[in-house]
């Protein structure tokens, strides 16, 4: 099985084989007609479309004198809905430029099947439905409209392309799942001994047939090896609550040229492991050379270490210059064009404004160091294989008290040593001249809400009264960055746009700009509909309109990690007021339970004392990722949750 992230060279990859029996090959045009009848695919009702068959082939061969990865493909596809027709338009990038990097697109074909009253018929891609679409000076795209797609054709295209070897034009990655259901996904590549791949073996789903052998390449004089990998009835990939980025999880195959070997004429090594990327970084003029020009930063440096002696201040102090002197420009970066040339033109991207912090630190007296990493939408990094592409971000690094202290200036909203949300993915890279390593990215803060609602119920079943609410670590961190944008107006009509069932009279919002604190907002408020009169009897919603009503986690079976990013803790409590002549007679269980091996914790309870309702409700998630052997138990968790939260408390009028 491939498993998330589990990366597989060339080298082991020969020692592997399945003995499974290999499925027949597939034949361009031999459809069967029960495919073109089909009208629902039976091993997922919900599809809107079917890849019957993907299939890649990638060998090397040689044309102009330059090497060229060839790769064809042939994709076979069912349209089972009109929300699918858009597959019969497709797009191949091609790039077009003089030189060494132009790409050739050829031997286009392809056929539109339909059912006719139970005989199927067979429209032929022409000329007239490819054309050129210019992207950019050197990227163009083939467009292909396939002919006459209705709901219930099946399209079969399948096309040749060629594209120049060299470092950065690996073979292009191979995916074995997709949006829709793929029946069979089958790829064959054939690699010269000559060239070295890694093979970087991404996701969840078995492989029918992973099958490698010893083959003659004659075009280049040598042995080679290849390689043919096959995943049957792969599910659509769904977008599920709480992932990173799909690129995480997707079952694929990537290649990474690692070295070339040709007799007599070049050996070469592209391969690097973490001691040559940190070399690299350390050597390079957009890296780690521009730490060694700090001289802008000294007066500022000498300014800092005279006015404050205690360290905490000192670092604060630092960060909070960087901050308000150089705007992030919403960019994610590696690599700096010059940190002089940013301090001077006060903006940057997260590269540019992170290494100055690392420079300022150092200029006070801190061994401070840069941290790569890629950030959540970016995907995680390989630690088993030093890939620089991987990483798209930096942040800085100090060893305090014996602690790593990771800082990021892009953001005036965060704590010193506090991350932001898109940063939160497991690892990066301390890029150190002596000790490089790898760090932890796990938060140091939590997402902390708390809530408390102080309320009056009259005998209409209306309430007026207080409500507060708290935010601390990571959601005071998202609504100071929401407040600071749309303003209090804007921040308090979209509160009143998702409470519908609120009026309210008078807000009030302390520390939004004081991050060491909670942020708070106050409102008087009146609410409807939290209570529902029925003759003398009254029903109570103790959440009223901030409980958990819905499970995220919704299928039976999960594939992927839960990945919070954080650990949670949310805490509701309120009190009721009732009105004069009413009774409860009724109130929901008081309940606590946790998930298994300390992973989280859930307790309601509710009380009643004289004319007074009170209700607490804690939930906490004290780990930020959750296996999927541990799914069913947070789902069940989940379920319970929402059928607590929706329990309601009974008066009755006595």
């Amino acid at each position: 099985m491939l498993k998330i992230i589990t990366t597989l060279s060339v080298c082991l990859l020969v020692t592997l084989s399945s003995f499974a029996q290999k499925p027949a090959p597939v034949k361009f045009g031999d459809i069967l007609s029960d495919v073109v009848k089909m009208k629902v695919y039976p091993k997922d009702s919900s599809a809107e479309a079917v890849v019957l068959y993907d299939g890649g082939e990638t060998y090397f061969e040689i044309m102009g004198g330059n090497i060229m990865i060839t790769q064809i493909i042939h994709e076979r596809i069912k349209i089972l809905k009109k929300s699918a027709l858009e597959r019969g338009s497709i797009k191949i990038p091609v790039i077009r430029e003089s030189g060494t990097s132009q790409e050739f697109l050829t031997d286009i074909k392809g056929f539109t099947y339909n059912d006719n009253n139970g005989s199927p018929t067979k429209d032929k891609l022409t000329k007239d439905m490819i054309f050129q679409e210019k992207a950019s000076e050197t990227v163009y795209y083939t467009k292909i409209s396939m002919p006459n797609i209705k709901e219930g054709s099946v399209i079969e295209y399948s096309y040749k392309k060629q594209t120049p070897m060299s470092i950065s034009h690996n073979p292009t990655t191979w995916y074995f799942q997709q949006g829709v259901p793929v029946e069979r996904s089958d790829y064959k590549i054939t690699i010269p001994a000559y060239f070295y791949y890694r093979m970087i073996m991404n996701g969840y789903l078995p492989l029918a047939l992973n099958e490698n052998k010893d083959v003659n390449i004659s075009e280049f004089n040598v042995n080679g090896l290849q390689y043919h990998f096959i995943v049957l009835d792969a599910p659509a990939f769904r977008d599920e609550a709480y992932i990173t980025t799909e690129s995480d999880y997707l079952s694929k195959i990537d290649f990474e040229l690692a070295s070339v070997n040709w007799p007599d004429v070049l050996v070469r090594d592209f391969s690097l492991d973490y001691n040559n990327l940190n070399k690299t970084l350390l050597e390079s003029e957009q890296f780690g050379q521009q730490l060694k020009r700090n001289g802008f930063l000294k007066d500022i440096a000498s300014e800092i270490k005279t006015k404050y002696k205690d360290s905490t201040d000192r670092i604060q102090t630092a960060v909070n210059y960087i901050v308000k002197n150089v705007k992030w420009d919403g960019n994610n970066n590696i690599y700096t064009e010059g940190l002089k040339k940013v301090f001077e033109k006060k903006t940057g991207d997260a590269a540019d404004i992170n290494l100055m912090l690392v420079a300022l630190l150092r200029e006070i007296g801190y061994d401070a160091n840069p941290v790569i990493l890629s950030t959540r939408d970016h995907g995680r990094i390989h630690e088993q294989y030093a890939l620089m592409r991987r990483f798209n971000y930096v942040v800085a690094h100090i060893e305090k008290d014996g602690k790593d202290l990771l800082i990021d200036a892009t953001d005036e909203h965060l704590k010193v040593g506090m991350l932001p949300y898109q940063c939160l993915n497991h690892s990066g890279w301390l890029v150190h001249p002596s000790f490089p390593r790898f760090v932890s990215l796990e938060p140091i803060e939590r997402d902390i809400e708390f809530e408390k609602a102080e309320m009056k119920i009259d005998e209409e079943g209306e309430m007026k009264g207080k409500f507060m609410k708290s935010y601390a670590g990571y959601s005071a961190w998202s609504a100071r960055k929401t407040f600071k944008k749309e303003g209090k107006e804007k921040f308090l009509e979209e509160i009143k746009k998702a409470k519908t069932n609120w009026t309210i009279s008078k807000a009030e919002y302390n520390n939004s700009d004081e991050i060491s604190q909670p942020m708070e907002a106050r409102y008087d408020v009146e609410m409807s509909d939290f209570v529902t009169k029925a003759g003398n009897m009254m029903y109570l919603k103790p959440m009223i309109s901030e409980g958990h009503t819905e499970n995220p986690f919704k299928d039976t079976e999960r594939t992927y990690p839960i990945d919070f990013a954080m650990p949670i803790d949310e805490t509701f409590m309120a009190s009721y007021e009732i009105p004069a002549g009413y009774a409860v007679i009724e109130t929901p269980k008081n309940v606590s339970f946790a998930l298994p091996e300390n992973g989280g914790k859930f307790t309601h309870v509710i009380n009643v004392l004289e004319n007074k309702i009170t209700v607490t409700s804690r939930l906490s998630f004290r780990k930020t990722t959750y296996t999927p052997d541990e799914y069913p138990f947070l789902k069940e968790f989940y379920d319970q949750i929402v059928k607590k939260h929706n329990e309601q408390v009974v008066l009755k009028k006595q």
